[in-house]
């Protein structure tokens, strides 16, 4: 039988929420704007402030929508601009909490499962710190967690209106961060077309957002040359490519010609001198054309560093091509990180991290089953010679279920696609969609990157303790049934 949220159940979740929210408060965590603006997602405050549709539309290191939304705040509220995020992020948090409950409700069909989904995540740690940081990360999360609840809503009642907010929840993640690339976009939209009822009404919704997402690659192709979101690919990949390698062993390659001398210089003690390239001749566009923010800090979007992008990326690629066990460490390091708790990162203010300790001695083991201290092991910076800095609390248990989970789910959804249609087929399709987010997510999160891998997985952990749910809810009623059958 169909479980539907009631009001009730919505006023249970808002002070569900609130609980959180003023728990965590009452510890000490506060919304934290300090990584604006000097962090490589941001375009410079003055610009945002004095020219700000000039300066999103020719930035090109990262999506627009985070700039967007504080260049907007800026211009609307000045000095009190953060507070209006902080409010904004928390109401995000509220909109992120229903979601998951409806989520959890309709596919799993029971409500104590979707307050225990929505109890575990909105309480824990990662979830209220992300909820308090002034980045993409927390958007992230609730985008899929309402295109999730869009797509089974669209599939129920074959809405218009549901399928433009599943379509345009997409385009909004792919304008959000590089990390979901419009070819992924286009997957998931071919999916939903596909599981539509009516695929001319799927295909008109998915028009314009496809539209729009699309207008920003196509404008980066046409002034950068860069068929994509962001032209930072390269910086990322150096990490679990290039640097994974000895300074003696990468010069050799330099000397024989495979990779060129900026695979020696270092991003992370030698970021100046990338920012000493030439910019001739000048742009006009002071986004583009300066190299520094006006508080001091190097601004990614400076042109030139469009092809010192494109240099790391060949870079890499040839360095994994010759020392492909280097790479293999790479990505078993990112697993390593990828399945540690969430709320470790680094980036955190100090306080608030110091706030949250308490809180993680309890939700660290009850969701992924690891103590609260963590460990630190060496980064790789051209070898593993370094002393050990990068921090990491592997959870197995996270590994294994995490391997179980997308077996198990498969055999789930399964009837959706082979066979007579379920009577669950719309939980079928939205469980299937959930699932592509997660192996998605894994994939990417830990075979170009190394380094924030736990922060690349906390953008889907509300789905992953959905599906989780869900299965286990059929677990229980297929041994009632069989008790039931004994007896």
């Amino acid at each position: 039988m169909q479980q539907r949220t009631t009001a009730l159940d919505a006023g249970f979740v808002a002070a569900l929420w609130s609980v959180s929210v003023a728990a965590y408060f009452a510890a000490g965590v506060r919304f934290d704007t300090s990584p604006f603006p000097a962090y490589i997602q941001f375009i410079d405050d003055t610009l945002l402030r004095e020219r700000l549709l000039e300066s999103i539309w020719y930035s090109h290191a990262h999506p627009p929508l985070l700039n967007v939304v504080v260049g907007l705040a800026l211009r609307a509220f000045g000095d009190n601009a953060w507070t209006a995020l902080a409010l904004l992020f928390h109401a995000l948090g509220l909109i992120a909490a229903l979601g998951i409950f409806a989520l959890a409700l309709r596919l799993s069909g029971s409500r104590l499962a979707a307050y225990a989904c929505t109890s575990l995540v909105v309480l824990s740690p990662g979830f209220v710190l992300y909820q308090n940081w002034l980045m993409y990360t927390f958007l992230e999360l609730v985008l899929l967690v309402v295109s999730a609840v869009a797509l089974y809503r669209f599939l129920d009642h074959q809405s218009s209106g549901w399928a433009v907010a599943f379509f345009s929840s997409l385009a909004a993640l792919v304008l959000t961060r590089g990390f979901f690339h419009l070819g992924w976009f286009v997957l998931v939209a071919a999916y939903a077309i596909w599981a539509a009822q009516s695929r001319r009404q799927a295909l008109s919704a998915a028009a314009v957002p496809l539209l729009l997402a699309s207008l920003w690659y196509a404008k980066n192709y046409f002034y950068f040359g860069t068929f994509a979101a962001s032209t930072m690919f390269g910086l990322g990949l150096s990490n679990i490519g290039t640097l994974t390698v000895p300074r003696e062993d990468l010069a050799v390659l330099v000397e024989e010609g495979v990779v060129s001398p900026l695979a020696l210089v270092s991003r992370y003690e030698q970021t100046a001198l990338l920012f000493s390239a030439s910019n001739d001749p000048p742009s006009g566009v002071p986004v583009l054309d300066l190299p520094r923010k006006s508080a001091g800090a190097f601004n990614y979007n400076f042109r030139p560093l469009i092809a010192i992008n494109q240099q790391y990326a060949s870079d890499s690629l040839a360095v994994i091509r010759h020392y492909p066990a280097s790479y293999v460490i790479g990505v078993f390091i990112a697993n390593r990180l990828f399945f540690s708790p969430s709320s470790m990162n680094e980036y955190f203010s100090p306080a608030n991290r110091a706030a949250v300790e308490p809180f993680e001695r309890v939700f660290n083991p009850l969701l992924y089953g690891v103590a609260a201290e963590a460990r630190f092991i060496a980064q790789p910076h051209f070898g593993f010679d370094q002393p050990p800095s990068l921090e990491v609390n592997t959870s197995v248990a996270l590994v294994i279920w995490s391997g179980l989970l997308l077996v198990l789910g498969w055999l789930r959804v399964r009837p959706a696609f082979v066979g007579p249609a379920p009577d669950d087929r719309r939980a079928c399709i939205t469980l299937g969609y959930l699932l592509f987010v997660l192996l998605y997510v894994y994939g990417l999160g830990t075979l170009v990157e190394l380094g924030e891998n736990y922060r690349y997985r906390f953008v889907a952990e509300p789905l992953f303790v959905v599906v989780t749910a869900v299965l286990a809810v059929d677990s229980v009623r297929a041994l009632q049934n069989r008790w039931r059958r004994r007896g």
